[in-house]
């Protein structure tokens, strides 16, 4: 597509060529860099593509290959603004358009980000209108490394970011080192929606312990230690000195990598220690305890097929069209969906179309059979573990179980898993005198 935009704005011809030596005519063409497209017999002709300028090369390769040449069709803008230049205001309204599309490819109309799991996307556009980066701004002013660093220090989840330039959109892709949780409910509580119920909320005790970045900053010497108790699976340590080994059981405090590397004297004694910020990959096997309950009597939404439909058209923050969204409905859901305009692939546009859903449901008290309540259990089960695995936790065993009773199911049982479950410490200075710290440690 916008190899084709580009020949429409430098101008070609359709040509059609007769003769005996076509073949010579081709080769002299490949041999002098004369691209041609779209070839295909005519009769007992043969008719292709090619550009202004290459036209202009024409006379001496047809006088060498004995063919003639006749234009059939002219495309292009520079043909036509010549067959329309005495339509001074028309061509001022078309290079005003040009003009119009250069302003706008020089805005960024979308930023989209990719890898984020435990920060969400208001978050990360929140901290980014804080920065003065949103859409509508010049892609002038954004300093794409610089975005990238500030993101990855406000952050400290984040062990990677990236942020590129695509035509009209910011592209930030980041990865993310396992989020601290807010701890959940005591387990054993029934949930009174599970099952497709009013909220669609289940509750689960089986929490994931989380790399924990409390203490000394990122970039300062410290000691990183385990946040839980376990077995060390791995260890690939960047900077700073091992302490233990894969294969190891660590205790919660224990510490897994020293910021403090000894430096000997001649005679094989330590003289002082140079402090580092440490910096390794550790995985830590441990125990996860399961949780969930699902109850047999549940209430249920059931859509009625009934619903409403409108659109609501924007220019960045400017609606002016919307269709009628006057719901006769006692209860419904709102659903939205926003498209936004785009020329090509990365040219998108500041024009809007929200395409607005309002549908109708009822509720329904059931009574859930065994093999649905168990296909429920199964199904909660399958996207925690879906969660865990986005979180880069790994799964080694799992003995969760189901117990039936009298008004609900109970699932429960433990998981061995392996996560990186490290923080870093204050690091205990020796009284020695201290070298200059080395970011290479």
């Amino acid at each position: 597509m916008e190899l084709k935009i580009l020949r429409l704005l430098r101008g070609y011809v359709r040509i059609r060529i007769t003769g005996n030596s076509y073949d010579r005519f081709l080769n002299l063409c490949a041999f002098h860099k004369i691209m041609l497209w779209d070839l295909c017999p005519a009769g007992e002709s043969y008719e292709a593509n090619l550009s202004k300028e290459d036209f202009r090369k024409l006379r001496e390769i047809t006088r060498k290959s004995h063919v003639r040449i006749r234009i059939t069709r002219r495309y292009g803008l520079p043909f036509f603004v010549y067959r329309n230049r005495k339509r001074k205001v028309y061509l001022a309204g078309i290079a005003a358009a040009v003009l119009f599309m250069f302003w706008l490819s020089s805005h960024i109309w979308l930023i989209t980000i990719d890898g984020n799991v435990s920060r969400t996307d208001d978050v990360l556009f929140e901290y980014l209108n804080g920065i003065g980066i949103t859409h509508g701004m010049l892609k002038k002013n954004v300093d794409c490394r610089a975005l990238a660093a500030d993101i990855r220090n406000y952050f400290t989840d984040f062990t990677w970011v990236a942020a590129r330039l695509e035509g009209t959109r910011l592209v930030i892709s980041v990865k993310e080192g396992i989020p601290k949780e807010e701890p959940e409910e005591e387990a054993g509580t029934e949930s009174e929606n599970a099952g497709g119920t009013e909220n669609g909320e289940k509750e689960k005790n089986g929490s994931v312990e989380s790399e924990i970045q409390e203490g000394p900053e990122k970039d300062e010497p410290a000691d990183l230690a385990a946040a839980e108790a376990g077995t060390v699976v791995s260890i690939y340590v960047r900077k700073g000195l091992p302490q233990v080994e894969a294969g190891d059981q660590v205790e919660a405090g224990e510490i897994l990598v020293s910021g403090a590397l000894p430096v000997y004297d001649d005679s094989g004694s330590v003289r002082t220690y140079q402090y580092v910020s440490p910096d390794a990959d550790i995985v830590i096997r441990s125990t996860m305890e399961y949780h969930d309950r699902i109850p047999f009597a549940v209430r249920r939404k059931v859509y009625t097929g009934e619903t409403k439909r409108g659109i609501l058209l924007r220019i960045g923050d400017i609606p002016f069209g919307i269709g009628s969204l006057d719901s006769p409905y006692r209860q419904f859901d709102f659903e939205r969906e926003i498209r936004q305009a785009k020329l090509f692939e990365n040219f998108y546009l500041p024009l809007y179309a929200e395409l607005l859903t309002v549908k109708e449901y009822v509720y329904r008290d059931e009574i859930l059979e065994k093999e649905q309540a168990e296909a429920l259990a199964n199904e909660n089960f399958r996207q925690f573990l879906i969660n865990l695995q986005q979180k880069g936790v790994q799964l080694f065993e799992n003995d969760v179980k189901i117990e039936w009773y009298e008004n609900f199911c109970a699932v429960s049982g433990t998981l061995d898993v392996g996560k990186e479950a490290v923080r870093r410490v204050t690091l205990h200075r020796e009284p020695q005198e201290e070298l200059h710290t080395d970011e290479h440690g």
